[in-house]
């Protein structure tokens, strides 16, 4: 919708009577409303057409075109469908008032109308034609910069593995030669798994960052979601002792999926659920084949998950979910996540643990 050349409220009055086009342009025109009558519909949505207005006042009772048809008409073209409409005919019928709202008028106004009561609709729709309108500008402008965001992150992002992959890889050949003997060993070990974390983070973001374009290509093929559930469960639990990890596998739950992304899923649910258990906790990994596919079920025994947070704890970038602050998160894992398991035709999700804790769960199509 363009801006009139006078930065004046425009408004498209549609009438086939002369005398009441030139009421409400004159009662219109007082008020500083830049007025553009015309007498019929075919006019109407010609005018429209070169030029959006902030609001049209449109006669129902009209020769070959009626206010309804050209309401609909109006409502199904990309340039006038958010002009907000308000109807001004003397139809006093209930049904008539109905079907006025069906077609897309926002408002209905009965003759012989009252001038105070035309004004004061008029001034409402039009400011929240361009209360809507600047909200929209803003809303694109958000996008702008969360687009020039992403590419500056993504790029930083890209540039960082390479240098990451080398200290990760000295790390790891000081730790094979055995040349880093005790306490410095345990401050080698913290070290691998800084890098450890900053790798996985960085490959976090390029993947969401490919799938959120469409241009991550999955690998499909036969998994068994319940040895990969092992095998996740027996690697995490080599690096924490602190904390029992449990599989519970019920049928034969193999799906045809991109095993290295469920994978990558499952360290994230796990690792998330292994951080937020207190010492001595429990989590459980529940993987359970059913009619239409394989669910799973990572339970912990954390904190929880505030009721609030639940809607958008899978947003990128999304933090502070848990109800405990004790970890840092770059919010992308869980993004991940859902991105992954979308990607698959799948459904994920976080509900309440009982008595305490919380449900991650995603579920995968056969």
């Amino acid at each position: 919708m363009t801006e009139p050349a006078s930065g004046l409220p425009n408004i498209l009055v549609v009438d086939d009577t002369a005398e009441n086009l030139r009421l409400l342009a004159s009662m219109l025109g007082a008020q500083g409303y830049e007025v553009r009558p015309v007498t019929n519909g075919r006019q109407a949505l010609q005018a429209v057409e070169r030029d959006p207005p902030d609001l049209i006042l449109l006669d129902i009772n009209m020769p070959e075109m009626n206010g309804y048809e050209v309401c609909k008409e109006l409502k199904s073209r990309e340039r006038s469908r958010d002009v907000p409409v308000i109807f001004l005919t003397a139809l006093t019928d209930v049904t008539d008032k109905v079907r006025a709202f069906e077609v897309g008028g926002v408002d209905y106004v009965t003759k012989p109308f009252q001038v105070e009561e035309v004004l004061a609709r008029v001034r409402t729709h039009v400011a929240l034609c361009r209360a809507k309108r600047e909200l929209e500008k803003s809303y694109d402008r958000l996008q702008e910069l969360e687009t020039l965001r992403d590419d500056l992150v993504h790029m930083v992002v890209h540039d960082m593995r390479t240098p990451l992959m080398v200290v990760q890889g000295h790390l790891q050949l000081l730790r094979s030669n055995g040349a880093v003997r005790g306490e410095d060993a345990i401050d080698l070990e913290a070290a691998l798994t800084g890098a450890h974390v900053l790798t996985r983070m960085a490959h976090d973001l390029l993947d969401v960052r490919r799938m959120e374009e469409g241009k991550l290509e999955l690998d499909r093929q036969p998994h068994d979601l319940g040895t990969i559930a092992g095998d996740v469960s027996r690697g995490l639990g080599v690096l924490d002792r602190a904390r029992t990890i449990e599989v519970d596998v019920e049928g034969t739950p193999s799906v045809v999926c991109d095993g290295g992304l469920v994978r990558r899923v499952f360290e994230n649910l796990v690792g998330n659920a292994v951080k937020h258990t207190p010492a001595g906790g429990r989590v459980t990994i529940g993987v359970a084949a059913n009619d239409t596919g394989v669910r799973v079920k990572v339970m912990d025994e954390g904190t929880g998950v505030p009721l609030e947070s639940r809607a958008r704890i899978f947003e990128k970038f999304e933090t502070g979910a848990r109800k405990d602050q004790r970890y840092h998160s770059a919010g992308l894992g869980l993004a991940f996540c859902k991105l992954a398991v979308e990607a698959h035709g799948g459904r994920i999700g976080v509900g309440s643990g009982e008595p305490r804790g919380s449900i991650f769960w995603f579920e995968l199509p056969a």
